[in-house]
């Protein structure tokens, strides 16, 4: 709340969405972000070590570290330990294929977890993940991080499909059976991936259904499931009835792996790069304060983290509160 306030005082983000890898095992024919041409440059953990240590001292709080599938990166440990040595809260965003064995490792320095899971039966994920065995693996990974550390919050992220909406309320069985939250996030066509030719038309769920699957999961929540989508996303987003205005680059800063800083309105252009520029530097460019007066003008977004955390942004109390309440019942 410190940091949200003095965000919204000074127009600084305090939170870090870092890309360390566009790798992956998997091959979602919906993703955004995956590359394994092997061309993705990546900063090194004392990089990216050095990169924190300026990140804490310009007021960052926390760093969320994701890919592509970033347990291909064998120093993430490292990685992780430098965040967590500057200071800074650790969020790791996996498909869960490596989790377990890495745990004792990644462990000491993560504070919450997020793991993709899109459907309740682990053959239709893992078909359409490509990644044979990838539901058991996460599933059992998700048991043991509940039952050896306790201390991690563990939440699942389920994209919303064309094909799925059948596995909400299973999911939301999953999740509770598991002791963990959820939340569901659409896939949208308009979302600007920057990757040439691509589309998620045939995936995404479609408007009418995104308003019926928002009431399906209302009640969800209604009936004590634990879903992290606040009533307001999902009545007034999913619903239609007001579109948001987006505070992203007032909150969070998107790091790619070579240190280059972009945004999701178009990821193509770059406003600067952590390994040449002091951060403090690059927020305060013209480009950045550009960024910050045009974003409210986009609501393309299809990621509820996005668009909730605008909506806090905003001081609207019911996402606050649902914020609040995801942090203390696990």
């Amino acid at each position: 709340m410190r940091a949200l306030l003095r965000s919204r005082l000074g127009g600084r983000p305090f939170f870090l969405s870092h890309l360390v890898t566009t790798r992956c095992n998997c091959s979602c024919p919906m993703c955004l972000w995956r590359d394994n041409s092997g061309t993705v440059e990546e900063m090194t953990a004392d990089e990216i070590g050095r990169f924190y240590r300026d990140s804490r001292q310009s007021g960052f709080i926390g760093t969320a570290v994701w890919g592509g599938e970033p347990l291909l990166r064998q120093d993430l440990g490292s990685i992780l330990a430098h965040a967590r040595k500057c200071g800074l809260t650790t969020m790791l965003i996996s498909n869960g294929f490596y989790l377990k064995e890495r745990m004792k490792e990644l462990a000491p320095n993560l504070d919450a977890l997020i793991v993709s899971l899109d459907y309740a039966d682990g053959k239709r994920h893992d078909m359409r993940r490509g990644c044979p065995g990838l539901f058991e693996r996460a599933v059992e990974a998700l048991e043991h991080i509940r039952s050896r550390h306790p201390r991690i919050k563990v939440l699942l992220n389920c994209l919303m499909l064309r094909d799925n909406e059948d596995s909400l309320l299973p999911l939301a069985k999953l999740a509770s059976n598991l002791g963990v939250s959820f939340y569901v996030c659409p896939v949208k066509d308009e979302t600007r991936s920057g990757v040439e030719g691509f589309s998620a038309k045939e995936w995404q769920a479609g408007m009418e259904n995104e308003r019926r699957i928002g009431q399906k999961l209302a009640a969800l929540k209604k009936a004590g499931y634990p879903l992290n989508n606040s009533y307001m996303y999902l009545h007034k987003y999913l619903g239609k009835q007001e579109p948001f205005q987006c505070h992203l680059p007032r909150i969070a800063l998107i790091v790619r792996p070579d240190g280059n800083i972009t945004h999701c309105m178009e990821t193509a252009t770059h406003l600067g790069n952590v390994m040449q520029q002091p951060l403090k530097e690059i927020i305060a460019s013209p480009s950045y304060q550009a960024l910050l007066h045009k974003a409210p003008q986009c609501n393309r977004c299809n990621n509820p983290n996005i668009v909730e955390s605008s909506y806090m942004w905003q001081l609207h109390l019911e996402p606050l509160f649902n914020a609040a309440s995801v942090m203390l019942k696990q």
